[in-house]
């Protein structure tokens, strides 16, 4: 499953909801920080997964609007999202990232290029880093053990990676 798949099935399984919905819940959330979701992939997943037999839907009539689909979980949704999440928290993931196949092909580039993609790569680290400490210290409610925890995991490996790329500018720089 992916992680927008696990995302909305998570969404809806609090409650039965529309996609405008989900949308404004995946924005107001920070969702799509840390996934890749467009307003027009969330129909096709929502699809996708009432295909599947995730997830059922209704129309339900508007005043005056057009009729729109609520969408809910199903018991083999419900299933489903229980053991995707035990997975997700019991298995390390590694995302392979275009910047490991930039430094496989690195060798074609000069030592003052490398220096100089380095050295900016390593700068939006810093601001990568600085934004996830303001939005740690704009916390709304600092005792929101799991929010503070998705703010702190990203702001720890952004943290390592850039002491990670320092130490690789020094052993590739020198």
């Amino acid at each position: 499953m992916t992680n927008l798949e696990l995302n909305i099935l998570g969404i809806v399984s609090e409650g039965d909801t529309h996609a405008y919905n989900i949308e404004k819940i995946i924005g107001g959330r920070g969702i799509r920080e840390r996934t890749h979701i467009g307003f027009s992939t969330i129909y096709a997943v929502l699809n996708k997964m009432q295909k599947n037999g995730l997830l059922a839907s209704n129309l339900e009539p508007q005043k005056g609007l057009p009729a729109r689909r609520i969408y809910s979980i199903t018991p083999k949704g419900r299933q489903v999202f229980y053991e995707e999440i035990i997975k997700a928290l019991s298995q390390p993931q590694h995302q392979p990232s275009l910047f490991e196949t930039g430094l496989t092909y690195s060798g074609i580039l000069s030592k003052e290029v490398l220096r100089e993609a380095l050295t900016l790569y390593e700068a939006e680290l810093g601001r990568q880093i600085q934004s996830k400490v303001r939005d740690l210290t704009a916390l709304s409610n600092p005792n929101d053990q799991v929010q503070r925890a998705l703010l702190t995991r990203p702001l720890v490996i952004l943290q390592a990676e850039r002491k990670w790329i320092r130490e690789l500018m020094g052993l590739l720089l020198t």
